[in-house]
């Protein structure tokens, strides 16, 4: 598909504006970085790289979790936002269902038809692995008022759509590694992928080890 690389520069200039200063972790910053790791892992995974770029850009603008979990208002705020930007609807509905698909649902997550998804989904889930996403989780669960850890409480086993939309702030930060960080990379749809996610998860754990001997004093 043929796109205007002014476009590009267009939609990276609005979300910006528009993501700048948010304090979870789902702020610019972090779209750049999906950005940057979506173009890596195009370049050896394949797909439309400009269609890539955008739903890369895009994909956090209509976050149902902003609109008290309504998918259906998240998508007219999405689309809304690409009316602004002057994208045509046949691209605009291929970038809705790029951002759909990738969405994290616990265990009713699906897995991408596309490739283009299938990175947009691996570019964002390794958001959530590593250094940078060790800090987004416990600045996540401090904003929703989460508890930091309780040994009393075990991660949950199984998390549906809904009990993980709704109930993030029913667990713990410490679980939230388990529920969910630790079972990305196998859940990654990309070798790219799959070869980061695991290199992030093994200092995932080791930060894990380290803050379970603080906790118990044995350190």
């Amino acid at each position: 598909m043929e796109i205007d690389g002014d476009l590009i520069e267009k939609t990276a200039t609005y979300v910006k504006a528009k993501m700048a200063g948010e304090p979870t972790g789902h702020d610019w910053f972090h779209i750049e970085r999906v950005w940057r790791t979506a173009k890596l892992l195009q370049q050896s995974e394949g797909g439309d790289l400009e269609v890539v770029e955008l739903a890369a850009l895009l994909h956090d603008l209509g976050d149902y979790k902003q609109y008290a979990f309504n998918e259906i208002k998240g998508y007219f705020v999405l689309r809304g936002m690409m009316d602004i930007l002057g994208i045509e609807d046949e691209l605009k509905n291929r970038l809705v269902k790029i951002i759909d698909e990738a969405q994290f649902r616990g265990d009713d997550t699906i897995t991408p038809t596309s490739i283009e998804a299938k990175i947009l989904q691996d570019a964002d889930w390794l958001e959530a692995l590593g250094a940078i996403g060790i800090a987004r989780i416990f600045a996540t669960g401090g904003s929703i008022q989460r508890v930091l850890h309780d040994p009393s409480k075990k991660p949950r086993e199984v998390i549906g759509k809904v009990e993980y939309q709704r109930r993030k702030h029913e667990g713990t930060s410490y679980n939230y590694f388990f529920e969910k960080v630790l079972k990305l990379p196998k859940m990654m749809s990309t070798a790219t992928g799959r070869a980061l996610a695991e290199e992030r998860a093994r200092y995932t754990l080791e930060f894990l080890d380290e803050f379970g001997s603080e906790w118990r004093g044995e350190k």
